[in-house]
């Protein structure tokens, strides 16, 4: 992180009590293509002062906000969804630029920004609390959820704004206020997502952006006192940091993690969806996804087929810059993830593993890009097959049994999405029960959420929380029992 000269151009600045602000001292860090390496734009990097500035407005905000009435707090969100339809071709491509997704997944994204902030204002009308039958004779039981204060909102760089409105739209819907620390990679990205808030008219302090480094911005938002919600998506380990860190305050914490997801196939499935299903869930956001399908569990008759459907699949894939029309898969994040992506294809091939196609970066292009990879004879043991890559790496375990399946299916620490193909509904059925996932699906590949269902991990792919649907109440509310005596 190095100070920068300010320019006119992209450039990302804090957002704290309603206002774009800057010290005279600021330190900025860049935010660069991945595509081509070029500069998008410069990001402020937040002092711990300016943290603690943004959290103390954001705790005296709150104590307004919790009592502007739901609907009303739901009209902002109904405003910001039509201004987000008015920017989303801006913050589809700037997305791309910053984090490298093929455009027509960032336009996808913003568009459930959009359906996000629709479905969180329509759940004002749903904040339904509970009448308890009393006890006593003349006594009215009442349980109402209440808004808990600051919530801070720690957001990666793979689903820059979608994520983000999760947990945004859902704290503030609830009557909370709101600090965000998006990735550095995709501060460029969050600062229009701010824009529209901000042009939607929430109060001043509802809402601050605050970018800058984990270790600075995330540390001391785990350690402030007045921060009493925590909603956290990225690394398993950043997690069990976050926890540890907050854990003197006992703030709520919310965690989505990884996972090491499965497509298990059986010898009965449709062997031509099932390929389809693996090679989108496998190589879609270049494997940067926390739902990716890493590896597939294929039952020993139908393996060679399968193979070939996939690497067919596979090798029709276009690389390239994600701004470019008809390209497929865009380039890795950064180039330590592609160094990542390198060394664990290395291990792959040492512990045995047989690369089948890909395997290498792809120098001509000019970033950081790596060619989805597929490796056969992969142990359930090896360790392309037990830890996240998050990279365009696909691993093919041969079993000899449904029973074996799912017992390599579960054998990992991680337990977000497990995929079954078959046409038995016996198996299906046993996978749905069997699976030690948050998310099944069953004919169907590992990453197809929808909005209102709950979504989160089992296992060290989270901590039991949910979202995406109105069971994030259960994190951003608390219930108030209230006993009326008349």
């Amino acid at each position: 992180m190095s100070s920068q000269i300010k320019t006119d151009i992209l450039q990302g600045d804090l957002y704290i009590n309603g206002e774009w602000v800057t010290a005279p001292d600021q330190s900025y860090f860049n935010s660069l293509n991945p595509a081509t390496g070029e500069l998008v734009g410069i990001c402020a990097a937040a002092t711990t002062e300016q943290v603690d500035d943004a959290v103390e407005i954001a705790n005296d905000a709150y104590l307004k906000w919790k009592n502007t009435p739901i609907p009303e707090r739901a009209a902002y969100l109904t405003k910001a969804a039509q201004l987000f339809e008015k920017r989303k071709d801006e913050l589809a491509r700037v997305m791309t630029m910053e984090m490298g997704k093929v455009l027509s997944e960032s336009l996808g994204e913003a568009g459930v920004v959009i359906a996000t902030a629709q479905y969180m204002a329509g759940e004002g009308r749903r904040l339904f609390g509970e009448i308890v039958p009393a006890g006593f004779q003349d006594r009215n039981v009442t349980m109402v959820r209440e808004p808990l204060g600051v919530v801070a909102c720690i957001t990666p760089w793979n689903f820059p704004v979608a994520l983000a409105s999760y947990k945004i739209f859902s704290a503030l819907i609830a009557g909370n206020t709101v600090v965000w620390k998006p990735a550095s990679e995709v501060a460029l990205s969050a600062k229009i997502f701010v824009e529209v808030l901000d042009e939607a008219g929430f109060p001043a302090g509802v809402v601050n952006l605050i970018t800058g480094s984990g270790r600075i911005v995330g540390q001391r938002l785990a350690e402030h006192p007045d921060v009493k919600v925590i909603s956290f998506t990225g690394s398993t380990e950043v997690g069990q940091q976050l926890c540890e860190m907050s854990s003197k305050t006992l703030k709520r914490i919310s965690l989505e993690l990884g996972g090491k997801n499965a497509v298990i196939v059986l010898k009965d499935a449709d062997l031509g969806k099932a390929a389809d299903g693996i090679v989108k869930s496998a190589f879609t956001t270049t494997g940067q996804r926390c739902t990716a399908a890493s590896r597939v569990i294929v039952e020993r008759p139908v393996k060679e087929l399968l193979l070939q459907k996939v690497v067919e699949l596979t090798k029709s894939m276009k690389i390239g810059n994600g701004l470019e029309e008809g390209i497929q898969v865009g380039p890795l994040v950064n180039e330590d993830q592609l160094h990542t992506v390198e060394q664990y294809v290395k291990k792959a091939i040492e512990e045995g593993g047989k690369i089948v196609s890909g395997g290498q970066r792809v120098n001509e292009l000019g970033g950081f890009y790596y060619e989805p990879t597929i490796i056969e004879n992969v142990k359930s043991e090896d360790t392309i097959a037990q830890e996240e890559i998050f990279g365009p790496v696909l691993a093919i375990i041969e079993v000899d049994s449904y029973e074996e399946a799912i017992r390599v299916n579960n054998g990992t620490i991680y337990g977000l999405s497990t995929s079954i193909y078959t046409q038995s509904l016996h198996f299906a059925n046993r996978a749905a029960k069997e699976a030690v996932s948050g998310l099944v699906y069953i004919n169907n590949g590992t990453s197809n959420a929808e909005m209102g269902v709950a979504f989160g991990g089992m296992k060290m792919s989270g901590n039991g929380h949910r979202e995406v649907s109105h069971h994030v109440f259960d994190v951003m509310t608390e219930w108030k029992s209230i006993y009326t005596n008349y």
